[in-house]
């Protein structure tokens, strides 16, 4: 599948895993994860939710055995008055990603980030999974 268009990873587990369970086996191995990520709990459930990039989010949920990483999108926009209104961090994150990969990079970057987060779920939890 094209790593543009995929929203959506699920990871089938051998036993039932709580999310807490999910969260403590991920802090452990943190430095194999590429962004900070908290346990969020709202009124839609829990949730795992990594750091955003490039207006891409990505959230960890569980039902019994399986794992599902949504890649979200989340903008924080701030605007004065009728004047556009603009979002400083993913500009700044964008213009980063020019400098060190080129345009390709800048467009690509939140897609790209969401792989990278499945890459790692699915690497840490190969010896959990069917």
């Amino acid at each position: 599948m094209d790593v543009l268009s995929k929203n959506v990873e699920k990871i089938t587990l051998k036993e039932a895993m709580t999310l807490e369970e999910m969260y403590d086996l991920m802090k452990t191995n943190s430095e194999k994860l590429p962004e900070k990520f908290k346990l969020k709990k709202g009124i839609l459930g829990k949730s795992i939710n990594f750091e955003v990039v490039m207006q891409t989010e990505p959230k960890i949920t569980i039902k019994d055995n399986i794992v599902t990483i949504r890649r979200m999108g989340n903008s924080t926009e701030v605007g004065i008055g009728k004047m556009p209104s603009l979002d400083f961090k993913d500009l700044k994150q964008r213009t980063q990603a020019v400098k060190e990969g080129g345009f390709g990079k800048a467009i690509s970057g939140g897609a790209d980030y969401f792989g990278s987060v499945c890459d790692a779920m699915v690497d840490l939890l190969k010896p959990y999974s069917i």
